[in-house]
């Protein structure tokens, strides 16, 4: 049988979900759940809804106004959750608690024990629990990752990253500059990078960022190991465009990735020309999706994303807040606030949930 799956949250990143689920074999988009029903008018190439009254099958594709509805109709094995992301963990909580499998954007909350919450929801549920982390599926950070860990050019002695662009303005309520619901450039653009560091050199001791609020450059400190540093902003003039980018120097190689450049990835090689290595084709979105698919049925594939390391990256995160309020250096023992949870009650209490609004 398919596996049954809803969006929640119809917005930029729920479309794209919407888009990867749909092209998967195996798989059928069930649900579409967003608080704000003008969401819905993405889905008029098939078909025209008009002003929305209830619930509205288009192609069966049922269309709800929250999660509960979605949930107590019982139409979802697993759901995407792409909504703002302070709401993260108090879906996500609902939904493993209800016994649905979740994949929730990035970043898995705004704080630790939100995190946490979450981890204990999916364990006590025996449901899957994925954050979207998705350049560690992206075909060229692929790549990158398996020549470096394969060792065939030597260590890493420095590694740059650079994740660059204007500040989303996309979101029908501008809810990105709301730092309280987005956590600011940092945590929703910066973390990409923060976590990749983190996917492919483990947990630094420190770390040390300089920069404003829409403008870092966070260096992660490894002792002997690799000098390594990444900037991020939201800064650039619109015309400027989106840049992601790295150059990882290796013992006999480097590594250039650029998603401007054709062709996108070049290693540099000590011995002999440049070359650009096979890489898959598609994108992360669509990797990462086939990927947590494959956990749910219960496939035999080792977690790209585990939970504890997705919580471990908002750690990372948050001490580099701190570090750059502080400017000074700071280690990862240093214990930052913790928030009140935003996981709700269980299902059976359907009062006081949060809304889902698209991404």
């Amino acid at each position: 049988m398919n596996l049954r799956v809803g969006i929640v949250g119809f917005g930029c990143m729920g479309g794209t979900h919407y888009n990867c689920w749909r092209a998967l074999p195996g798989v059928k988009v069930t649900a579409v759940c967003d608080i704000d029903e003008r969401a819905f008018a993405a889905l008029r190439p098939k078909g025209n809804i008009g002003t929305m009254a209830g619930v509205v099958e288009i192609e069966g594709v049922r269309l709800f106004r929250s999660l509960d509805s979605m949930l107590e109709a019982d139409v979802v094995d697993a759901v995407s959750i792409a909504t703002p992301s302070d709401t993260h963990a108090a879906l996500a909580c609902t939904a493993l608690r209800a016994g649905v499998h979740v994949l929730c954007e990035k970043p898995m909350s705004l704080d630790v024990a939100s995190c946490n919450e979450m981890i204990k929801a999916a364990s006590a549920a025996r449901r899957v629990l994925m954050v979207a982390h998705c350049i560690r599926f992206w075909p060229e950070y692929v790549v990158a990752c398996d020549l470096v860990r394969g060792g065939r050019y030597g260590t890493v002695v420095a590694a740059t990253f650079r994740r660059m662009g204007a500040k989303p303005t996309w979101a029908k309520d501008s809810w990105f500059a709301d730092e309280k619901r987005s956590g600011g450039m940092l945590i929703d653009l910066h973390i990409h990078d923060t976590d990749f560091i983190r996917y492919l050199f483990g947990m630094p001791r420190a770390v040390c960022v300089h920069g404003a609020s829409n403008h870092v450059f966070a260096r992660y400190d490894y002792g002997d190991g690799p000098l390594v540093t990444a900037e991020a902003s939201w800064a650039m003039t619109s015309c400027y465009g989106f840049e992601m980018s790295f150059c990882i120097t290796l013992e006999r190689a480097v590594l250039v990735y650029d998603n401007r450049r054709s062709p996108t990835l070049t290693v540099y090689p000590a011995d002999g020309a440049p070359f650009s290595p096979p890489r898959a084709k598609g994108d992360g979105y669509s990797s990462e999706i086939a990927h947590f698919a494959a956990l749910v049925k219960g496939k035999r594939v080792t977690p790209v994303v585990p939970s504890e390391e997705a919580r471990d990256t908002v750690r990372i995160c948050l001490v580099e807040k701190e570090a750059l309020k502080r400017r000074e250096k700071m280690p990862l023992g240093v214990a930052t606030a913790k928030k009140r949870s935003a996981a709700k009650p269980r299902t059976e209490d359907r009062r006081n949930r949060l809304p889902q609004k698209a991404t």
